[in-house]
């Protein structure tokens, strides 16, 4: 015989017993987990693409701008010394030179190029007319540049009115490296009559390439049109002059377009780069920003090697999962036929758990009851206790005020501030105590629901806190609000703390904007409340309603932080519900709503 209530009696272990048939073990959960790992592998393959492509995008898009940037810091500066020459051309002639006018003239505008080191005028045969010109002075002897690609260029007729940037050299009149920019000076008759030329400082390039290298694997340099480096990070010293024109940056991309991104193995350093390159439009040079692939794709190849090992754990895991849920589910196939043979003794220890459930029911609504009533001698005991709790923290503020007075004479200054630190925290208490006695005032001394004009309430509202309203500069706007069914003193204490919440969370140096507005949704008005303020984080919608939960310290603004929590106590009597809109800096909009009276029931 099975006692009441007592569970069924089952075999120790099923697969002991013999059962006429065993059914077969499933292998459903595994094929579906197969299905699932397959889908798994598919979306994270879709998902390593996207992430290559936007990290090859993102590569491309700051090699693009970089180089930009270098191509017109470039031809800024070739521009700048190219007005230079294109002057000097013109009132320069190399028989009379140096004129005293001319060199002092120039002398002071080579002061405004420190890219420039040493300006230069040749005759026609190559012999300089003099020595060269620097900001601070003459530099040097005369000197033969007959032999320069820039000056044999110039005679033979190339660039007779355009600027030419020759081969880097090492300057004949003070050993250091150069880039020379010359242009041709003619007579009259257009006859070639000469050469003035500057020599630029390549480290004047370097420094300004220095703020647009990304790495020193994926280099920066500014190449003539014929492959020469003239400038380049890293190692200026060892590229300076060295010819790239065999690379795929000029067979294979400057070929077919002057600007791109470019794909390569670097000759200059054998990385394999992502290049962004740029022709300049007025002079026959090339600016290059790259970024080697390994840095650009540094964070694909992260969250490949994690998404692939999260993969793997994943399908091991789901894998054993099925494989446990699939023995599982034999063995409960097990457990139904062994269940099967039992059925007229489960039949009757049915009834008994209907008896036994019965039981519990009524067990718990007597549970229920006692509870509810609990809940009311908490509320009336809070009541009490907070109302009691007054007193004496009355007397304890009082007696160390009258202690702070009576030995005023005799305190030190830290003992004055621990006193005033007593007073402090006995009225921020005194403070909290009335506030938790006004929340269980709510139900507890709460008056009956009448009919009650809510324009009313706001008027009286705004009287009692005029001087509020004043001292904060605040405009308040209402529409036309509704009668409703309502305690008049909590509707006076809702709005109260919904205007002064307005009022104490504005924004600094602007005045607090409140406007309430009412609308009909349904069976209730939903009443609101917006502001102007500093606005809550959509994160703490919910938390703001919970008492004693603050979002700033009490030296930020102060408070005890029941505010919220009382409106929320007063909706729920009247049968409504209170929420807020807001985002940080947006201004906050509190709603609330309350039932149509006379209702539409």
């Amino acid at each position: 015989m099975v006692p009441s209530g007592a569970p069924p009696a089952l075999p120790s272990d099923p697969r002991q017993q013999p059962i006429a048939q065993l059914p077969r073990e499933r292998t459903t959960a595994r094929r579906a987990s197969l299905a699932l790992i397959a889908l798994m592998i598919v979306l994270a393959a879709w998902h390593t693409w996207i992430s290559w492509k936007d990290d090859d995008a993102a590569a491309e898009a700051l090699v693009a701008t970089l180089t930009k940037t270098l191509e017109f810091q470039t031809e800024a500066s070739f521009r700048s010394i190219d007005n230079l020459l294109a002057e000097a051309s013109q009132r320069i002639d190399p028989d009379r030179w140096p004129e005293p006018a001319l060199l002092n003239w120039f002398q002071s505008r080579l002061v405004a190029f420190p890219e420039a080191r040493n300006l230069i005028v040749a005759r026609h045969d190559g012999l300089t007319a003099g020595p060269g010109l620097s900001a601070t002075g003459l530099v040097g002897t005369a000197i033969d540049v007959a032999d320069r690609q820039h000056f044999r260029a110039h005679r033979a007729g190339h660039g007779a009115d355009k600027l030419i940037i020759g081969d880097p050299i090492t300057d004949r009149l003070d050993g250091r490296q150069i880039i020379p920019l010359s242009r041709a000076i003619v007579d009259a008759r257009g006859q070639f009559k000469g050469m003035v030329a500057v020599g630029i400082d390549p480290l004047y390039l370097v420094k300004s390439m220095e703020s647009l290298l990304i790495e020193d694997g994926g280099g920066i340099s500014v190449i003539r049109r014929d492959g020469i480096f003239l400038a380049r990070l890293p190692d200026q010293y060892g590229s300076f002059g060295r010819s790239v024109a065999a690379s795929q940056l000029f067979t294979k991309y400057l070929a077919n377009a002057p600007s791109g991104v470019a794909r390569f193995v670097s000759v200059a350093d054998g990385n394999a780069k992502i290049v962004g390159y740029r022709t300049l439009g007025n002079y026959p040079l090339v600016a290059t920003v790259g970024i080697t692939e390994h840095t650009a794709y540094a964070k694909f190849r992260t969250e490949t090697s994690s998404l692939a090992a999260a993969v793997l754990i994943l399908a091991i895991a789901l894998y054993w999962l099925a494989t446990l849920s699939d023995r599982r589910e034999h063995l409960r196939a097990v457990l139904a036929a062994r269940l099967l043979e039992q059925a007229a003794v489960l039949e009757s220890q049915v009834a008994d758990r209907t008896r036994h459930l019965t039981e519990l029911q009524v067990e718990s609504e007597r549970k229920a009851r006692q509870l509810a009533a609990s809940n009311s001698d908490l509320e009336q005991f809070a009541y009490i206790a907070s109302h009691d709790l007054q007193e004496p923290l009355r007397t304890v503020t009082s007696f160390v005020q009258l202690l702070q007075q009576h030995c005023r004479d005799i305190l030190d200054v830290q003992s004055e501030e621990y006193m005033t630190f007593i007073v402090n925290g006995a009225k921020r208490m005194h403070d909290q105590i009335q506030d938790v006695l006004a929340y269980s005032r709510v139900t507890v001394q709460g008056e009956p629901l009448a009919p009650t004009a809510l324009d009313e309430v706001l008027t009286q509202t705004l009287t009692n806190m005029k001087q509020t309203i004043s001292d904060s500069g605040a405009t308040v706007d209402a529409v036309p609000l509704p009668m409703v069914e309502a305690d008049r003193r909590q509707m006076v204490c809702l709005f109260e703390n919904l205007i002064a919440n307005s009022i104490k969370y504005h924004k600094a140096g602007q005045s607090p904007k409140i406007r309430i507005n009412a609308v009909v949704d349904g069976k209730d008005w939903v009443i609101s409340v917006a502001d102007n303020g500093i606005g809550i984080d959509p994160e703490y919608k919910d938390k703001i309603f919970v008492m004693f939960q603050r979002l700033h310290g009490a030296q930020s603004y102060e408070g005890t932080g029941i505010g919220l929590a009382l409106c929320k106590r007063i909706v729920e009597r009247h049968g409504g519900r209170i929420w807020v809109q807001s985002d940080i800096g947006q201004g906050s909009t509190f709603s609330f709503t309350l039932p149509v009276f006379p209702s539409k029931d």
